[in-house]
């Protein structure tokens, strides 16, 4: 009988074992996403009006555009974001250009200064080993 209960255990435990690997192997899986190319576009939040009055805390929002050769598109809505936005779903070695406005209200400034850079290769990092075992 002894016997029996001992090799129950190690059955139960062997299965739990392989149902623990192959979990942990599909999370694994789950976790693996190819990099998606993309940007940081950056930029200083004015702190006054074209008069000189200050612009209270909080109170601007920023459009975001994207284009080159003069053809810009807004990107995504305005955002309260202060100082910095990433944009994705670039094709990498293009040439992209950003421009900035600030919008208080229903009042929006003038464009910023355009920013152009070339698209990097995303970083590819190698996945984690798997079945690890100990002996």
């Amino acid at each position: 009988m002894l016997r029996t209960v001992t090799s129950w255990s190690f059955l139960i435990a062997s299965l739990a074992f392989a149902l623990f690997a192959m979990a942990y192997a599909l999370f694994a899986v789950a976790q693996t996403v190819a990099p998606v190319p993309k940007l940081t576009v950056s930029w200083t939040a004015p702190t006054t009006n074209t008069d000189g009055s200050a612009i209270p805390a909080g109170s601007l929002t920023y459009q975001l555009y994207q284009g080159s050769d003069g053809k810009y598109a807004t990107v995504g809505s305005p955002v309260a974001i202060t100082s910095e936005l990433v944009t994705a779903g670039l094709t990498v070695g293009t040439t992209v250009c950003f421009y900035v406005v600030a919008i208080e209200a229903a009042q929006q400034s003038g464009a910023s200064t355009e920013a152009c850079a070339v698209v990097p290769k995303p970083t590819v990092i190698p996945n984690p080993p798997t079945q690890v075992t100990v002996h």
